[in-house]
């Protein structure tokens, strides 16, 4: 009789990342984000200091350092995302590398306005070294499937996922970093669709953020 074993859990992935259709990494063992050398401050508008609001933006860094591909991703869009823009374009970036090899990486910025008496910079980097970051929490975990390939070939292994959760807590932009096949890398994505998670925030205004979510199937026989 065979017996199935499922586990989930955030973690960064075990084996080579396999980057998007566009040729850009998100995340995976081997891969080094892009950093912050230099960072530019944002300009407030006249009329919006002391408005509090964390603008979270995704681009993608090339192997220039240059940042492109810039979006806001978040839920309520405010003036204020504007000048974060314009920040992020003055900044300058250390590009990321794969294999130790320079190549283009999509990373998320978040850029706080909280506190009218010091600069505004923008930020990257692990979500635990960004200074007053909260990482998001799973509430409700769901178990995925095997499919009945895997189950008939008796198949293991585990499949990496980037995800990004929302302000509200829900996963969104879920793509396979790492495949896995035999019909396991589909069932991986609709166990995590359906996760539900305790948002992250930043200087206590929730935020959407990337994590690395990591699938592992074991099948075993007795």
């Amino acid at each position: 009789m065979g017996l199935f074993l499922v586990v989930s859990a955030s973690v960064w992935a075990q084996q080579a990342p396999r980057p998007d259709e566009n040729g850009v990494y998100t995340a995976g063992k081997g891969l080094t984000p892009p950093k912050i050398t230099s960072a530019s401050a944002a300009v407030v508008p006249a009329g919006l200091a002391g408005v509090k609001h964390i603008s979270t933006l995704t681009m993608v860094i090339g192997t220039d350092g240059i940042p492109s591909k810039i979006e806001v991703m978040n839920s309520q869009k405010s003036p204020l995302d504007d000048a974060a823009i314009a920040a992020v374009k003055q900044t300058q970036f250390e590009p990321g590398t794969s294999n130790d090899k320079p190549a283009p990486v999509r990373i998320f910025v978040w850029v706080p306005f909280v506190d009218a008496d010091n600069p505004v910079v923008p930020e990257t980097g692990p979500l635990n070294k960004i200074r007053n970051m909260t990482i998001p929490k799973v509430v409700n975990h769901v178990e995925a499937r095997f499919s009945d390939e895997a189950r008939r070939n008796h198949f293991s292994g585990t499949v990496e996922l980037a995800v990004v959760v929302t302000e509200s807590g829900f996963p969104s932009q879920v793509r396979i970093v790492v495949p896995l096949g035999m019909g396991l890398d589909e069932e991986a994505v609709k166990a995590t669709q359906k996760y539900r998670f305790k948002p992250a925030t930043l200087e206590g205004i929730a935020v959407p953020v990337p994590i690395e979510v990591q699938v592992n199937f074991r099948f075993y026989d007795r």
